[in-house]
């Protein structure tokens, strides 16, 4: 679910939208009384040379697109429009370095993102976006050095669907030019750099956003709070129950505890119990003598980095400080430390190693059957959450699909779905990663489970796997 917008900034960005979207933003727009000022984005000074039509990023570096998901200031997610079976289109927007809103959090960060989200938002619906490789000639796209990611040119008209490449605009340009970006190397694309610079130049002499010298608006300035995983549960329940509840942790610096439930797709899962207290302050117990209470657990994203494995290995019991925040992938926690060492109290510690974690603290995993865990999704109790399951009861694979390095199973008779992004064996010495691998066969499924909005915006429950020992294969008899 999408961060709401502090009133000032949705002023701002309605002020933008009136305005056209083919005009600065808001920031931009005070100055346009000046005569000295000038728009770089839009007057010409860079334009798309190459033509778009019936041309594939995968092979051509241009690709007319559908936005998938915006991340942060200089990084989407588009999906392609020739070839619908193409992977995404992860780009990593080329000549600008906007402030992390992710995996760390810096001052200017969030409006960066909010900007760049809500230009792409508006040309998604009601314009064109086109996303080109960082060179002058069609050819075969280069990754960045993750691998994973390229180097992109995102042009836009919000207006107009299906835009000649005279009607379209460079956002990259358009972030530098609103001060949401420093000008990163353009050696690739040099006529680029005399425009982009003096785009950053304008925009320190205007002082606008990250070089006004003013506190960041959306920045958290503050120390960090104790935050029990409860109470922060409670609020994501109400959330995922009702998409108007305004979160009360959105955007606090929480300092928070709970045993590793896993480890997946650079998010560790943390889980706690948190007992009921009769008024003698005792704990409540059941006619059984079992202690009454409840499992609370949260995800912590750490960026895409490695992690030291004392952080990520289930049972440990640790200590994160980080920003809660409402994000496009539920609500995390983020910006986060976790060192080797910790020297400071603001720092990610283990309290006790998965090893000594044996008596208060132990992790323990829900066990469902298929039926039970369709009924706690059915129910909206959310009880696991972010915790540790296991179905005890075998699910047969009725589709797969592999598509970004990432695996989807859906199951019969399942309104639950499973993800992972490791490469599957089965048993030693072989290996299965495609959807047809998967397709018909029949597993027994643990691991962490979170939820996933689909494309179409409906909210599904998932099981994240956290290596092959939580995919059981059962051989047909």
């Amino acid at each position: 679910m999408k961060a709401r917008l502090p009133l000032i900034f949705v002023l701002s960005i309605s002020m933008l939208a009136a305005c056209g979207g083919n005009t600065p933003s808001s920031a931009a727009t005070k100055s346009q009384s000046d005569a000295n000022w000038v728009d770089y984005a839009h007057n010409g000074s860079i334009k798309l040379s190459l033509d778009y039509k019936n041309r594939s990023f995968a092979k051509d570096g241009i690709e007319q697109v559908t936005l998938f998901n915006a991340i942060d200031g200089d990084t989407a997610h588009f999906s392609p429009t020739v070839n619908k079976n193409d992977d995404l289109i992860k780009s990593r927007f080329y000549g600008v370095d906007t402030p992390e809103s992710t995996g760390k959090v810096q001052p200017y960060g969030k409006e960066a993102s909010h900007y760049t989200a809500e230009v792409l938002d508006k040309a998604n619906k009601n314009g064109t976006i086109v996303v080109s490789s960082a060179q002058t000639t069609y050819g075969l796209p280069q990754p960045d050095s993750t691998g994973s990611r390229y180097l992109s040119l995102i042009w836009v008209n919000t207006e107009k669907k299906n835009a000649s490449i005279d009607e379209l605009y460079l956002l990259n340009l358009m972030i530098v030019q609103e001060g949401y970006s420093w000008v990163k190397n353009l050696s690739d694309m040099p006529s680029y750099s005399s425009t982009f610079l003096a785009a950053e130049s304008q925009a320190k002499e205007y002082k606008l956003n990250l070089h006004s010298g003013q506190p960041a608006p959306l920045f958290n300035y503050g120390d960090y709070e104790d935050a029990s995983l409860l109470d922060i549960k409670k609020e994501v329940v109400a959330q995922l129950n009702d998409p108007n509840h305004k979160n009360a942790f959105d955007n606090k610096k929480v300092r928070v505890q709970g045993t590793v439930a896993g480890f997946a797709n650079h998010i560790i899962y943390i889980q706690d119990f948190y007992p009921e207290y009769d008024e003698n302050g005792n704990e409540k117990v059941d006619a059984q003598g079992k202690v009454i209470g409840e499992y609370a657990g949260i995800n912590i994203f750490c960026g895409m980095g490695s992690v030291y494995s004392k952080f990520t290995t289930p049972n440990a019991y640790i200590q994160v400080c980080g920003l809660a925040l409402d994000s496009d992938f539920g609500f995390q926690i983020t910006d986060v430390t976790l060192p080797a060492v910790s020297y400071d109290e603001n720092d990610g510690k283990v309290i006790i190693p998965a090893a000594s974690n044996i008596e208060e603290h132990a992790l323990h995993t829900f066990e469902y059957t298929s039926a039970e865990l369709d009924q706690v999704v059915a129910d909206k109790t959310y009880e696991s959450l972010y915790c540790a399951v296991k179905v005890t009861t075998p699910l047969k694979v009725r589709s797969a699909n592999y598509t970004n390095k990432a695996m989807y199973l859906y199951f019969e008779d399942a309104n639950f779905d499973a993800y992972y992004t490791f490469n599957y064996q089965p048993e030693k010495g072989t290996t299965w990663q495609n959807a047809e691998d998967m397709e018909g066969k029949t597993f027994y499924v643990s691991g962490v489970l979170a939820t996933h909005t689909t494309t179409s915006g409906k909210l599904r429950i998932q099981i994240y796997p956290r290596s092959s020992a939580d995919l059981v294969y059962v051989p047909e008899a």
